[in-house]
């Protein structure tokens, strides 16, 4: 699911790049871009619980 709404916010920012004005799409690009890395950080730090 949050994979989604990271894909949806780049797909509104790619627009918003492309129509709107260049200080908002850095803003949104900033946002994003942190969100990405929030949610690698989130996957990457978990536990792997195998058992061999």
């Amino acid at each position: 699911m949050e994979f989604t709404v990271l894909f949806l916010a780049t797909a509104i920012v790619m627009l918003v790049a492309w129509r709107g004005p260049r200080r908002l799409a850095m803003g949104l690009f900033g946002v994003v871009l942190v969100a990405c890395v929030a949610t690698y950080l989130h996957h990457a730090t978990d536990v792997l619980k195998l058992s061999f």
